[in-house]
């Protein structure tokens, strides 16, 4: 009996260590082998910086070019926060919105907030009322945003607006056609883009069969963009500061405009006696021509990307960083969208929280993955350069330029047709001087405030 109740003892208590033992190793294994969280930590929380006050609220907002969907279940989550506050989004399309905001600016009639083009500060910025200082300080806005967003939405040390994202000009290159020519990376300076172009076009006496790179004419989708950029890793310096007319014609230290260099090198590819050919406008529309293979790369911002893989599903493309004059101070290019809040609003801090909401880590990620545009927030840029498809445009944001247009429309067109003077023969220097005579006159319509 006793061996019996000993044996019961020795079994009972082996029983009980198996299954301490099992639990332990289970609860271990679980929180090695368990996933870890990618996402953001604790910088991802927003932290409301107002008491919100009682009673029903309405702010309306107008936005364009985004469409609705992707903020549907970002305002779901502002909603379950704050069940009093309803943000009514009317999504204008963008051939009509900025006529629609410049009326119901003359009419005092603008939204509670409403979206901007950052070179529409100026104009608009009399309409504006700035974010009260507990919500965005200048100090902490420039330790969080992008440098491009503080330079252009500060003025009088007061924040004016915000920006969800920063799309940069990136390469898009057919993957396939490198791999066939043994191009093993995307180019990183434009003497390397020079030097795959001349393996991936295909020539025939004066004419082309296929084209390496899409460059060189005015009808280039982002030609308007491409050329600044271009100008300004030239050493061109496109305004005076603060902004009243347009400076990029001035010679550089060899007294030949460094603009006017740019120019000629953008256009060479338009060229059929460069050796650097590669592009005719006979090919037609430049995206639709990298979806159908008749050029290898195209230059162009990341919302591209969306357009060219549900046109070319089967199309095995890469996005790179844009190349560069000078790896070692980069310079690279973005037009981009600011949000800014009415002075006549009725809840203005209420609409100053709600983009302390939409900036903070968490939420901006959810509007990037829906827009393709790279976090204005530099340490989601950060992590954001890991991604794939976008990461090499994050990459860029730190140091992203642009530059005061005025009339942004004329400033674009007063662009494009020095491409086309360039083109046709005149000696640069006379074409670049014709368009900073008009970017200047565009500036003075309207007057950097």
């Amino acid at each position: 009996m006793k061996i019996y109740k000993d044996n019961f003892v020795t079994l009972l208590v082996t029983v009980i260590i198996i299954l301490v033992l099992g639990l332990a190793g289970f609860f271990i294994g679980s929180f090695i082998l368990a996933p870890k969280s990618s996402g953001p930590t604790s910088k991802a929380t927003y932290k409301p910086k107002i008491k919100y006050p009682n009673g029903p609220i309405t702010l309306t907002y107008w936005r364009t070019v985004d469409g609705l969907g992707v903020f549907e279940p970002i305002l779901d989550e502002y909603q379950k926060l704050y069940a009093n506050v309803k943000v009514e989004i009317k999504d204008i399309p963008f051939a009509e919105y900025d006529a629609k905001l410049a009326e119901a600016a003359k009419n005092n009639t603008l939204p509670d907030l409403f979206m901007l083009r950052s070179d529409w500060i100026p104009r608009y910025k009399n309409y504006l009322k700035p974010s009260p200082k507990e919500i965005f300080s200048v100090e902490d806005y420039k330790k969080t945003f992008a440098p491009v967003a503080v330079e252009e939405l500060i003025y009088n040390n007061e924040v004016y607006a915000v920006s969800y994202g920063i799309p940069t000009l990136g390469l898009f290159y057919n993957a396939d056609k490198f791999s066939a020519q043994g191009i093993t990376e995307a180019p990183k300076t434009w003497q390397e883009l020079l030097d795959a172009n001349s393996k991936l076009v295909t020539k025939q006496g004066n004419g082309l069969i296929s084209s390496g790179i899409a460059l060189g004419t005015a009808n280039i989708s982002s030609a308007a963009n491409i050329m600044p950029l271009l100008m300004i890793q030239n050493g061109a310096t496109m305004t005076d500061t603060p902004p009243t007319k347009a400076t990029f014609e001035k010679p550089a230290s060899d007294n030949y405009p460094s603009s006017a260099k740019a120019l000629d090198f953008y256009t060479s590819f338009a060229k059929p006696n460069k050796s650097s050919y590669s592009w005719s406008d006979g090919f037609g529309n430049d995206i639709k021509a990298f979806e159908s293979g008749k050029t290898a790369m195209i230059i162009d911002f990341p919302f591209r990307y969306s357009q060219i893989k549900s046109n070319a599903k089967s199309l095995n493309f890469k996005t790179a960083k844009v190349p560069q004059a000078d790896t070692n101070s980069p310079s690279n290019y973005t037009v981009y969208w600011a949000e800014g809040v009415s002075k006549n609003s009725k809840y203005p801090d209420v609409a100053w929280d709600f983009y302390n909401f939409m900036t903070s880590y968490e939420i901006m990620n959810k509007y990037t993955a829906g827009t393709l545009r790279p976090a204005s927030r530099l340490d989601l840029a950060k992590a954001q350069e890991q991604d794939t498809v976008l990461g090499p445009f994050a990459a860029q944001v730190p140091s992203a330029k642009s530059y005061y247009k005025g009339n942004n429309a004329l400033t674009d067109s007063a662009i494009l047709q020095m491409i086309t003077t360039g083109l046709s023969g005149f000696d640069p220097a006379i074409a670049v001087r014709a368009a900073s005579d008009t970017v200047t006159k565009s500036i003075q319509q309207y007057p950097y405030q």
